[in-house]
């Protein structure tokens, strides 16, 4: 038992080594410049072993989009600092801004393309819990409920999205933050009951 516990501990360390460089290897040289060859090297691996990680180079940007979601269920879910409706979704998306500060413009710029379909994909750790906290503001009757809080997550989303990808237009020279508190601000008044807001 303890052989496989140890067999699967080598297993997360050699992923997260591939992981990594290859992340710096895109941010250094770019998402196009790079090979599976450059990023096995870099990691001291066999290209072999790259493939029984990551499917393909495109899959390495899955993984980003998995620990974003890791991110959001252990660092996010629960301990936003803010105690009311429009404070805590707008914390919510400056922590979506500080993961793509993380990432790196270079990163970013390969993920925002209409090629990515991860954007799309439904029940994902970052939807759910934003969608959860739009739902007990329904309860708390701060945001009416003619609109579902499903509905309100992916119109925020694909706000937030826009102004990640002006940021990439401006090869991130904007003020990504404030910029998102702005619109997601303007955004939740919109959603939010007229003489309630927070």
């Amino acid at each position: 038992m303890a052989k496989i516990t140890s067999r699967a501990k080598q297993a997360e360390i050699t992923k997260n080594k591939i992981y990594e460089c290859g992340v710096k290897l895109v941010r250094k040289h770019g998402f196009d410049q790079v090979t599976v060859e450059q990023i096995a090297k870099e990691a001291g691996v066999s290209v072999g072993t790259y493939y029984y990680y990551f499917a393909s180079k495109y899959e390495l940007f899955r993984e980003i989009f998995k620990r974003a979601d890791d991110y959001f269920v252990t660092d996010v879910a629960g301990q936003l600092k803010a105690d009311d409706c429009k404070g805590q979704i707008v914390e919510y998306f400056e922590k979506y801004v500080d993961l793509n500060y993380a990432d790196g413009i270079e990163m970013i710029k390969k993920l925002y393309t209409s090629e990515n379909k991860m954007f799309l994909t439904k029940g994902r750790a970052m939807q759910t819990i934003l969608q959860s906290i739009i739902e007990e503001w329904q309860v708390k009757a701060q945001i009416p409920k003619h609109k579902s809080a499903a509905e309100i997550t992916r119109m925020l989303f694909i706000a937030a999205r826009g102004v990640v990808f002006d940021w990439c237009l401006h090869d991130g020279e904007t003020d990504l933050k404030n910029e998102m508190k702005n619109i997601i601000s303007n955004m939740v008044d919109g959603f939010m009951f007229k003489k309630e807001r927070c």
